[in-house]
């Protein structure tokens, strides 16, 4: 089985940009609705066609903060609540 860095686009991927080819833009839930998969499993998928530069982030909305122990200290942690995304189409 490929990892998932070295692996581009699969059928999963090509429904992804397909709901987004039919509506767009949507958020991460949206798509993972249409989809039929997890918001959790469409969110990494979402990041790798964003480095391959085949979507693009519209809109952020609403940041949240809290607090996280990382290496053993409290840190202040900012995580978007939702992430508008489209095709980056270039015209």
């Amino acid at each position: 089985m490929q990892s998932r860095k070295t692996r581009v686009i699969d059928g999963t991927d090509r429904e992804i940009l397909r709901a987004l080819y039919e509506k767009r833009p949507l958020a991460g839930r949206q798509i993972a609705r249409r989809v039929g998969i997890t918001a959790s499993a469409v969110a990494p998928r979402l990041c790798n066609l964003l480095s391959v530069g085949i979507i693009k982030k519209v809109k952020v909305e609403g940041m949240r903060h809290f607090q996280r122990e990382i290496n053993g200290q409290m840190e202040m942690v900012k995580c978007p609540r939702r992430i508008i995304w489209d095709l980056d189409i270039k015209y």
